[in-house]
């Protein structure tokens, strides 16, 4: 998933969703309802450009789909500089054929222009890269510097091995990635042997 594409999807939305909301304040206006009668018709929040229930977005290149985000609240700040996501989704498939989802009960992807510069999950998200899960409490990822980070409890899962430990940091185009400190690694020779590993 490019940052870049993501934030030009972002800014494609915003303006989309300009337009729906002068369209029905001047529906608004001429009907004479009021200002809260507006919130309660577009779902707009204070502080908010655009508020959608159902959030779905697909970037597609060709006849291939790139990445998939869902969401069941999105708030796209007034300022352009920042998208809340509710319930947030993202799933992809990565050059090597894997697939990676995540899942966040919160996310927030702050915007320079036309590109995320930041994304902040939080609430307890699940990262699934291939048959390898890992769940945090927390999660920043700053894509320009290929940079993610956590200062929680993280657990790292997959075929033969558990890895616990506090603190995370990681280059993920690298596929690098370290845990700070408690780390607890447990690893299961039989789940090796069975994959036809020794």
């Amino acid at each position: 998933m490019s940052p870049r594409r993501v934030a030009k999807a972002l800014a494609g939305l915003g303006a989309a969703a300009l337009a729906v909301i002068i369209i029905a304040a001047v529906w608004i206006v001429n009907h004479r309802g009021s200002q809260r009668a507006m919130r309660e018709a577009l779902g707009v929040l204070p502080g908010t450009l655009l508020h959608a229930h159902n959030f779905h977005w697909t970037q597609m290149k060709g006849d291939d789909k790139q990445w998939e985000l869902r969401a069941r609240e999105a708030s796209y700040a007034n300022d352009r500089l920042s998208l809340k996501l509710v319930d947030a989704e993202l799933s992809m498939k990565l050059d090597d054929g894997k697939d990676v989802q995540v899942r966040a009960p919160r996310a927030e992807l702050k915007l320079a222009g036309n590109h995320v510069s930041r994304a902040e999950l939080s609430g307890g998200l699940k990262l699934r890269y291939g048959d390898t899960v890992m769940d945090a409490a927390d999660l920043v990822y700053l894509p320009d510097q290929d940079e993610m980070h956590s200062d929680s409890a993280v657990h790292i899962e997959g075929a033969g091995f558990k890895v616990d430990g506090v603190g995370l940091n990681a280059r993920p185009r690298a596929r690098l990635f370290s845990l700070q400190s408690q780390v607890i690694s447990r690893f299961t020779p039989e789940a090796t042997k069975k994959s036809g590993k020794s």
